[in-house]
Order: structure tokens, then sequence, then C-alpha cells
């Protein structure tokens, strides 16, 4: 019986000392964004904010490594179409974009708002109300989205689509728009701007949709089953109160939980 034993101690011995080969290391994910403050905001060429943390913390929670890319957003668009990024953020869900992106649960609520000169008696309700107006509008961007959409059952209106948000506002300031120009865009980042830059002489002319920002996760690059983690991982810290802590600090509202059903 001894040789047996021995053999058995050897073979154990052995096996032991053989590196594990069970478990993969994380996937490497890359994402686009693009200085977006307050949601994304540069500091010295890196990415920080709400969304970004956001997106840290799920990864960190997968055990995933993700890596983030400052880009422009026609840029980044393209890179995601040609399947050299696996995500990008912050995006509003759209029919058109569908085809190309798993979206994650939302995370951060946000409105479309029209923003007037001061002084103006301009007030919005509904797009009946936009009829002889000049629009500024960031674009192509989920603002140049809404509002195609939002004009689409409206009468005929004058829309200017500009390189980003502070050029819209810059120019509503000095009147490019003419004496009764308005500007379509995301309220938390017109205030953002208009701090920043400090522009004077605008005002809030009233709310045109309320939106959802969220993350998109390139159907090319990643499965059906690796983007219900991510969303999963996602939720999982919305649910503890993690996300609502990162967020906190930037007063904006965090998206509501949601318990997605399996599809």
């Amino acid at each position: 019986m001894k040789p047996l034993v021995l053999t058995l101690s050897l073979t154990l011995t052995l096996l032991l000392a053989r590196p594990s080969a069970a478990a993969e290391p994380p996937p490497l994910l890359h994402f686009g964004t693009e200085p977006f403050p307050p949601y994304v905001i540069e500091r010295q060429g890196r990415a920080s904010g709400p969304m970004v943390e956001v997106l840290r913390a799920t990864c960190e929670r997968l055990g995933w490594r993700c890596e983030l890319s400052l880009l422009p957003w026609r840029r980044a668009l393209a890179e995601a179409e040609a399947g050299r990024l696996d995500g990008l953020f912050p995006l509003l869900q759209t029919p058109e974009r569908e085809r190309l992106f798993h979206f994650s649960s939302p995370v951060l609520n946000a409105r479309y708002a029209l923003f007037s000169r001061s002084g103006q008696s301009y007030r919005y309700e509904g797009p009946a109300s936009l009829e002889g107006h000049e629009l500024g509008v960031y674009g192509p961007s989920g603002s140049s989205i809404a509002l195609h959409e939002l004009l689409q059952d409206g009468p005929p209106v004058s829309v200017h689509v500009e390189p980003d948000n502070a050029t819209v506002l810059r120019k509503l300031v000095h009147g490019r728009y003419g004496e009764q120009g308005l500007a379509f865009v995301n309220e938390s980042v017109a205030l953002w701007l208009l701090k920043q830059e400090q522009l004077q002489g605008l005002q809030m002319a009233g709310v045109a949709r309320e939106i959802s920002y969220g993350f998109g996760l390139v159907k090319a690059r990643l499965t059906e089953a690796d983007f219900q983690r991510f969303d999963e991982a996602l939720q999982a810290n919305c649910r503890n109160g993690r996300n609502a802590a990162l967020i906190r600090p930037y007063a904006l509202p965090a998206s509501a939980c949601v318990v997605r059903m399996p599809r």
C-alpha cells in the first residue's frame, strides 16, 4: 500500500503546483465620451464627473478593466459605428441609435429646455409656440435629434445647428438668432456654461422634454449576455446607494433604480 500512497501524494502535489486555468482575465472595454459638463467634466485632459464615476464603479463591481477616451462627439460616434469602441456615454436613447447600441438603465435624469434673451415675454407652450422664432441647437447630438422630433408635428421653424452648446448660448446672447431667438439645450448644461463662461442676459423660457442619460454598449462588440451583466451591476450599485452617493456631490438628479425584465 505504501507505494500507492506515495504515488497519490506526488500526483496531488503536482496538481496543486499547476497554475489555475479556470479564471480568465477580466475583459478590457474601451469607452468614448466627450466633455459634457456637468455630466462629463474635463480636467487636465482627464475625464471626471458623475457619469465617469458611475461607470468606474460598475466596472469595478464586475471586475472588468474599463478605459476611457475623451473625443469630439462626431468622432466618438464614428468610432463606435466602426466597432473601435465598446461603449459610449452619456447617451440619449433614440430609435435610430438602437440598431447600434444596447442601452443601459438610466443613470441621470435631465430636461431639454428653451432659453431666451432676458426681458423677452416668450414662454414655451408646445411646438406651435415656436412659430416665428429662430432656434439654435448643438448637433449632431441627442439635443438636435430631440428638437427634430419635437418639430415634426409643429410649424416650420428656422434651426441653426452649432458645433457645441457654448456657441449656441453665445450666439443667443449676441442676438445672432434674431430678436425672438431661442436656444434648445439641456437645462443643466446651459446653467453650467452660463456660470463658467460668465454669460449674462439669458433666461429659461420653459421645459420642452424630460429625458435620461445612460450608457450605450456597442452590439457588435458585446454580446447580449455581457450587456446584461453590465446592466445588472449598474443596477446593483443603484439599489445599494453607491450610484446616488457618487452623483450627490454634483447636485444632479439620479434616475430611479429599475428592474429590467429578462429579454
